[in-house]
């Protein structure tokens, strides 16, 4: 590979994370000559989704590499059944129990390792908003026919000690019982105004609620404790010091997207939000742009060859020279970035695999669970459910995500919110429970990622990791600033065309190119 990899090129992107992606994609697609480079063996970094081995072999590297722990620490692995199958008497000679339900299979360790391919585990979990900037980037540059995406089928909230569905529709609102019908009309007058809020405009209903917060708008209206509950929490997935107007323009985030797939505002990418990086280096390939995995890099500097400054990098005793140097933020050398960050900033994540669902549904459920804070110290959580039908898990399971900012650390933060929803015993799988029964648990932290480039290295852009928010704005906002960088006056990946569509060129320059050329004598347009 040494000996075939060029050395000059406009543009080298070292990692494959979804910031990276869609760089070396835009880039790529106006013609650049892009090289995308990641240290190690698969795409996506942090941004990845692994199979079950593949996950197993993620968490030895965390514990077993140091260099590693700088970006995941804490990483607590937990089995909560046998390592080997055990015969289990079948309620009825049909396998079905006493009252005509399916018996439940019953896992072990060995199940897991056996069906390892079925899994997709997301290390970072996110949702789609359907009018949001990752949906329309994805349709206006035609790279949403790369990925699938299946709706979340429901909303649910932490209510009374149990979990409630949030109405998200006006037909959800009128239909629901939890609210009486003055509460419906106050709603609705509500959720009207804040779709019709207008950042730009000076004189508005919220002009004077900026140094307030959103719990304060929100009982100065005369919502109900029942109401604020639902806006708060469940649709801004805020807390009681989120800002009024950051909670307002949360909700008109959530209310803008709702009905243009399905009944809620949210999409999830089939196979996991590991697919969405990889859809961005296919159009980056398409387009001509050059992929080498497990490359890390040594060195970066500038130097000016032949009356030009340039970025210069050492990887694998090979000199690679670029104008342009878009670097994850994990694969820099160390001495290159200046980090930034408290532990306050931190993320606390937690994966779970249990043997149902955490609230019985007809069809297979697709959940959004946002937990208020259990007590005055704890983050609002975010719970994403995903199952079977989302290529996530074999048939019989769910993998549940849950998120929030670090406190003390991920098996603190976030155990008590399991605890609520999951039967964390370890008990026999068969015996009957109101919870979903916990196979198998991971929590672990992730470091903040804002950096800046240290002093003395020009044309260096660096991205940073992944955030704990839903969706996937801030990467797609910083993609488009660090590309605008890179391309000043450029469109941010326009329209690619349909395969069909593409004229390729010859081998052999032959003169000027016209539209439609003839096929040659295989078949194969030139």
């Amino acid at each position: 590979m040494d000996d075939d990899l060029p050395t000059d090129f406009q543009v080298i992107v070292v990692g494959t994370g979804l910031v990276e992606s869609i760089v070396a994609a835009a880039c790529s697609r106006i013609r650049k000559n892009v090289l995308h480079l990641d240290s190690r063996d698969h795409y996506g970094g942090l941004w990845a989704s692994h199979n079950f081995e593949g996950l197993q072999k993620f968490i030895k590297e965390i514990t077993t590499d140091p260099s590693r722990q700088l970006q995941v620490y804490n990483l607590i692995e937990k089995w909560y059944i046998p390592k080997e199958s055990q015969e289990v008497k079948q309620e009825g000679e049909d396998g079905k129990t006493e009252d005509g339900k399916e018996a439940k299979k019953v896992w072990s360790q060995a199940d897991f390792a056996s069906e390892y391919r079925k899994f997709n585990i997301d290390m970072t979990p996110k949702l789609l908003f359907a009018r949001g900037p990752l949906v329309e980037l994805l349709i206006s540059s035609n790279i949403a026919r790369y990925a699938e995406f299946r709706c979340v089928t429901r909303v649910l909230t932490w209510m009374s000690d149990k979990l409630m569905p949030v109405p998200c529709s006006r037909a959800d609102v009128f239909a629901t019982e939890a609210v009486s019908i003055v509460e419906k009309r106050m709603l609705m007058k509500m959720l009207t105004s804040i779709v019709g809020y207008n950042e730009e405009e000076m004189d508005n209903e919220f002009k004077d609620w900026t140094d307030k917060t959103f719990q304060e708008y929100l009982t100065h209206k005369g919502l109900t404790p029942n109401l604020i509950h639902y806006v708060l929490y469940a649709i801004a997935g805020g807390t009681n010091a989120m800002p009024c107007l950051e909670g307002v323009r949360e909700c008109k985030k959530f209310l803008m997207s709702l009905g243009r797939y399905g009944n809620t505002p949210f999409l999830w990418p089939m196979y996991g939000s590991g697919e969405l990086p990889q859809c961005f280096c296919r159009l980056c390939a398409v387009f001509g742009g050059v992929y080498c995995l497990n490359r890390p890099i040594d060195t970066v500097e500038n130097k000016t060859v032949d009356d030009k400054k340039v970025v210069v990098i050492e990887s694998k005793s090979k000199t690679l020279t670029c104008d342009h140097l878009v670097l994850g933020i994990n694969e820099g050398p160390k001495d290159l970035l200046s980090q930034e960050h408290s532990d306050s900033s931190d993320i606390s994540r937690a994966v779970f695999i249990t043997n149902g669902t955490i609230m019985s549904s007809e069809k297979e459920p697709l959940t959004l669970l946002r937990f208020p804070p259990l007590n005055e110290d704890n983050n609002a959580t975010t719970v994403l459910e995903v199952g079977p039908a989302t290529g996530s898990c074999p048939k019989g399971l769910f993998v549940v995500y849950f998120i929030t900012n670090k406190v003390v650390d991920a098996e603190t933060d976030l155990m008590p919110y399991a605890q609520k929803i999951f039967d964390m015993s370890g008990g026999e799988q068969t015996e009957a429970s109101d919870k979903p029964k916990c196979l198998w648990s991971l929590f672990y932290n992730v470091k903040d990622t804002s950096a800046t480039v240290r002093d003395g290295v020009e044309g260096v852009h660096v991205c940073a990791g992944p955030d704990a928010g839903l969706d996937f704005d801030r990467a797609v906002h910083q993609a488009e600033e660090i590309f605008k960088k890179i391309c000043p006056g450029e469109e941010f990946l326009p329209r690619a065309p349909d395969p069909e569509e593409i004229v390729f060129e010859d081998d052999v320059t032959h003169g000027p190119e016209f539209q439609g050329e003839q096929e040659d004598a295989d078949g194969d347009k030139e």
